[in-house]
């Protein structure tokens, strides 16, 4: 197929010309790259532009800026700094094509998109809110693409690594198949000779949804990354390790870093499945000696190898002989299916290691040593004083079966003044709200929160009681006067990780309790996304310190429990008799 006839195409030139590739964008180079690798696969060229034009999509705002000759944001991807890779899957008959891109530091606005589109990521949105975030897209042509979230460990101490994992594997309901893992991964007692670096998430909400958990191995062997895979519950020892020497050729030991990827399903108290990465850079003389030894296995497999020659011969910077860290890695995996190898192709742009520029360093050196641990922390706390707050006696009144109708239904007598104070606190901190990037956020809430309380009020239509009480009211004074009175960031920290945090947690309980009530199924959605709004204006911020947060989070959390607290007694007591 010739290229030259693709419509909708970016423009391509030979990426080994150093002063015309750093003058391209980056978004013109990688759909010009996607494009070549649908020729090689020869993809319909209607299919290649419609695909090509979903990936101009998805890319973040740095897919406009030049490539130049450094990284000005350096990424994890890539030994280099570069911030994408292109793989291909050589299982299900036809190729599966993926890119997969470091987000950076425009991660805040996919974020706030896949809270509102993926339940699973809204799930897990608020442990990983200080985490970098990837973002893949992957198409098995014809059919449809799909996506996936990874979230990047590798800046975090190991120990908050894994009370992260912890936390997300409880929420999802796989913490026994992780622990299971756990356990048996450990059991060589080396624990040094592996860290764990990222979750990965596919965003489909569906049985066969995966979570995966992904290990960088140091200094092992074959037989050792087979232990490792053997943990997954569906694994084929002899196939994997015959696969591993194919790949490793003759050295026994395994290469640089090594992967190993444990992948979870629902209703399973195992790993489903495993993979294992090895690094083709540090066991293969160069491109050409590693992509032969991929074909050698494909060819074992049944699968034709010359689409993976004519996507190497389109995606190297010069011919295959003379490449070098072009395919970085290969992947397998052993199953009870038929087994699959993946490739993943790396673009080496830039000089290795990349020089950072001042610019580059201080954003590493500000994400270091703010918008990484320090926003972790406060999401830490807020987690742990929401965890606390799901145990009080108004959600567990509302959760429990027992409880009489005729009470849940005072409690909903009782919600009703503190949901009419919540307008008031809203409109205070717009009112004193004179930051005016805080301002437009106060403004965009107000408007999203604007008649809930007639929502509230309409659902319980047959209880026309208004009551009053002064506990209720005095919690509702005291927010609005910290509206009133707090430094900006601080009253948009009271806002979004507090009120919001509380309110999630209330309507959970109050879809059990009330099943398609239009109030508690509205803000069971919502408050997801004014949760995030938090942590998006602390990685934005810098004017804030955690011990302030943390005392203005545990204030509020202790007015909301007393407030909920009473509700729950006030409408036990109306209702004892």
């Amino acid at each position: 197929m010739n290229s030259d006839h693709r419509p909708d195409r970016a423009v391509t030139v030979p990426w080994s010309e150093g002063s015309r590739r750093r003058d391209l964008r980056f978004g013109e180079f990688l759909c010009g790259l996607w494009a070549d690798a649908c020729d090689a696969l020869t993809v319909p060229a209607e299919e290649a532009a419609r695909t090509t034009q979903e990936l101009r999509e998805m890319l973040p705002a740095w897919a406009g800026e030049r490539i130049g000759d450094a990284p000005r944001q350096p990424s994890f991807v890539a030994a280099d700094g570069f911030p994408a890779e292109m793989s291909l899957n050589w299982s299900g008959g036809r190729p599966e094509l993926r890119i997969l891109v470091d987000c950076l530091s425009d991660a805040d606005s996919l974020r706030s998109t896949l809270t509102t589109t993926s339940r699973r990521f809204r799930q897990l949105s608020e442990i990983f809110a200080a985490a970098p975030l990837w973002y893949s897209m992957a198409w098995r042509p014809p059919g449809r693409v799909a996506r996936k979230a990874y979230f990047g460990l590798y800046t975090w101490p190991a120990e908050r690594r894994f009370a992260a994992l912890d936390q997300a594997m409880q929420r999802l309901g796989i913490a026994e198949a992780w622990n299971d893992a756990r356990r048996r991964v450990d059991a060589d007692g080396r624990s040094d000779r592996r860290e764990v670096e990222f979750l990965g998430l596919d965003l489909t909400d569906t049985a066969e949804s995966r979570v995966k958990i992904y290990y960088r191995n140091h200094d092992v062997d074959i037989h050792e990354l087979n232990r490792m895979a053997s943990v997954a519950v569906d694994h084929n020892t002899e196939e994997a390790l015959s696969a591993y020497r194919t790949l490793a050729g003759a050295r026994a030991d395994a290469g640089r870093e090594a992967l190993t990827c444990l992948a979870f399903r629902s209703g399973l108290r195992r790993a489903a499945e495993s993979t294992t990465y090895l690094r083709m850079s540090s066991l293969a003389s160069g491109d050409q000696e590693a992509v032969d030894r991929a074909a050698d296995l494909l060819r074992r497999q049944g699968v034709d190898p010359r689409p993976l020659y004519a996507v190497a011969a389109a995606l190297a910077p010069t011919s295959l002989p003379e490449s070098r860290g072009l395919l970085e890695l290969v992947s397998y995996r052993a199953a009870r299916r038929p087994s699959d190898l993946t490739t993943y192709f790396r673009f080496p742009v830039y000089p290795q290691p990349a020089p950072l520029p001042v610019a580059a360093v201080d954003l590493v050196e500000r994400s270091t040593t703010l918008s990484h641990p320090d926003v972790q922390r406060v999401a830490d706390y807020n987690a742990a004083r929401q965890e606390e707050y799901e145990a009080s006696r108004l959600i567990r009144l509302l959760a429990d079966e027992t409880t009489p109708d005729t009470t849940k239904k005072a409690v909903l007598t009782y919600l009703q003044p503190w949901s009419n104070a919540f307008q008031r606190m809203i409109s205070a901190r717009v009112t004193y709200e004179s930051d005016l990037s805080l301002r437009t956020i106060a403004l965009e809430h107000q408007k999203e929160e604007i008649g809930h309380d007639e929502i509230l009020a309409r659902t319980r239509a047959e209880d026309q009681r208004v009551v009053w009480d002064p506990i209720i009211e005095a919690g509702a004074s005291w927010f609005v006067d910290q509206f009133a009175t707090l430094p900006g960031v601080q009253r948009a920290i009271l806002a979004h990780l507090a009120l919001e945090a509380g309110s999630l947690a209330l309507s959970k309980a109050g879809v059990q309790a009330f099943p398609n009530d239009p109030y508690f199924s509205l803000h069971d959605e919502a408050d997801v996304e004014h949760l995030e709004m938090g942590y998006q204006i602390l990685r934005q911020r810098t004017d804030w310190t955690v011990d302030e947060i943390v005392t203005v989070l545990d204030r509020a959390w202790q007015v909301i429990t007393v407030v909920s607290d009473r509700i729950a007694e006030c409408a036990l007591r109306d209702t004892a008799t």
